[in-house]
C-alpha cells in the first residue's frame, strides 16, 4: 500500500479505515436483520462537515452487500429518484435472470421487465417512482435480495425528498425488504424532523456523530504511520492525536501532510509535525469551519462574534449585556445555533462552540 493510499483527505473519498465508529457500523448491520418496517431499518446520520458521514455511508453499503442487499447511494437532489432506480437496476441485474418465464396468457413484458431489471417501454413511460421501486423490490426479493437506499446531504424542501419518504413508508409498511440511511447536517436534519411528510424519520434510529475519542485516533495513527514507514515517539504521537480534535477529516488531513513532509524511514522531528499540523489546520479551517458559517445570517454571525470574545465558555448573561438585547433575543439565537450544530450548552446559562477553534477562526477571519 502506498503512503498516500492510507490517508485520503477529501470530501467523499473513502478512508483507508473507519476509525472510532465501529459500534455505529455493527448496530447498522444488526438493524438489517430486523423485520421489514422496523425502526432499525431507517437510520439518520447527523453530523457537521468533517465528521465522516459520507465515509460511513460507503462502509454501510459494503456491509449491506455482505448481508444480501442491493444498494443505491446518491446525493439528495432533483435527479435523486432517477439515480436510485438506475443504480438499483445496474447493481441488481447480476442477481436476476436475464429472461423471465412468461405467465400463461401474458407476455413477459406484462410483468414489467423486458429482461433483467430493465423496464418495458410501457412501464418506463407510464409509471412513476413509487411503482418502479416496488417492482424492483419484488424482483430482487425473488433472488432473496433486499434493497438499501443511502441518501447523502438530505434536503427536506425538495419534492423528491418528500416522495422518497412517502414511498419508503408505504413499501416498508407493506413488508418490502427495504431499508434507508440518510445523512445530513444538524440544522438540515432539524428541518427534516419538522417536515410533516417526513414524520417516519421521527421513528428512525438517529446517530449523532460527534468527535472521535483521542485514544482511538492515537491507536489508528500508531498503526497507520507504521504502515507508512514513519516513526513517531510517544510524545509526538500524543501531540498528533490531540491536534485532530477528534475530527475524522482533520485526522486524514494531518496524516496526509505528515507523510508529505517527513522523509520515509526516519524518525519524525517535532518541527516537521508542527508544520504538518499547521497545514492541516489551515485546510480544515477553510474547508470545514468556513462551510459551517457560510449559511448563517448576519445576525447569527453577530451573536457568534460576541461569543468569540470569551476564551472557552460564554455566559448567557454576559452575551445579553454585550449585545444589548433582551434575554428572549439571546434564547432565540441560542436555540437556532444549537440546532445548526454550531454551538452547544455545556451547563445551564453557558454556551460554547462545537469546534473549540471556531471562536479563534471567527476573530481571525470575520472581525
Amino acid at each position: 500500500m502506498s503512503d498516500q493510499s492510507i490517508f485520503r483527505p477529501s470530501f467523499g473519498n473513502r478512508p483507508d479505515r473507519i476509525v472510532g465508529r465501529e459500534n455505529v457500523i455493527e448496530d447498522f448491520a444488526r438493524g438489517l436483520s430486523r423485520h421489514p418496517g422496523s425502526r432499525e431499518r431507517a437510520r439518520l446520520l447527523i453530523g457537521q462537515r468533517g465528521m465522516g458521514k459520507t465515509a460511513l455511508l460507503l462502509e454501510m453499503a459494503d456491509r449491506a452487500h455482505a448481508n444480501e442487499f442491493v444498494t443505491a447511494r446518491t446525493t439528495c437532489g432533483p435527479s435523486m429518484l432517477d439515480n436510485i432506480l438506475d443504480l438499483l437496476q445496474r447493481n441488481g441485474s447480476p442477481f436476476v435472470s436475464e429472461k423471465r418465464q412468461p405467465v400463461k396468457g401474458f407476455s413477459a413484458g406484462a410483468l414489467g421487465f423486458s429482461f433483467g431489471l430493465t423496464f418495458t417501454d410501457e412501464v418506463r413511460e407510464s409509471y412513476g417512482f413509487r411503482v418502479k421501486l416496488e417492482m424492483i423490490c419484488e424482483r430482487l426479493a425473488e433472488a432473496e435480495k433486499g434493497v438499501l437506499l443511502l441518501i447523502d446531504e438530505v434536503r427536506p424542501e425538495l419534492p423528491e425528498m418528500r416522495l422518497l419518504a412517502t414511498t419508503y413508508q408505504e413499501l416498508a409498511g407493506e413488508g418490502a425488504n427495504i431499508a434507508v440511511v440518510m445523512a445530513g447536517l444538524p440544522a438540515i436534519v432539524s428541518e427534516v424532523l419538522d417536515e410533516a411528510t417526513l414524520t417516519f424519520l421521527h421513528r428512525a434510529t438517529k446517530v449523532e456523530l460527534g468527535p472521535l475519542s483521542i485514544p482511538s485516533v492515537r491507536a489508528y495513527y500508531h498503526s497507520a504511520f507504521m504502515r507508512a514507514n514513519r516513526s513517531l515517539d510517544d510524545a509526538l504521537l500524543d501531540r498528533a492525536a490531540e491536534a485532530t480534535q477528534g475530527f475524522p477529516y482533520l485526522l486524514q488531513l494531518l496524516g496526509y501532510y505528515l507523510v508529505e513532509y517527513c522523509p520515509e524511514g526516519e524518525p519524525v522531528k517535532p518541527d516537521e509535525l508542527e508544520s504538518a499540523i499547521d497545514a492541516a489546520l489551515y485546510d480544515f479551517d477553510h474547508d470545514v469551519l468556513g462551510a459551517m458559517l457560510r449559511p448563517l445570517s448576519r445576525a447569527d454571525m453577530t451573536f457568534l462574534e460576541a461569543m468569540s470574545q470569551d476564551d472557552r465558555v460564554s455566559r448567557v448573561a454576559d452575551l445579553q449585556e454585550r449585545l444589548g438585547v433582551s434575554q428572549g433575543h439571546v434564547q432565540s439565537y441560542r436555540r437556532r445555533l444549537i440546532d445548526a450544530g454550531v454551538i452547544y450548552s455545556p451547563a445551564r446559562g453557558e454556551l460554547a462552540f462545537i469546534v473549540p477553534r471556531l471562536g479563534a477562526f471567527i476573530k481571525r477571519e470575520m472581525l
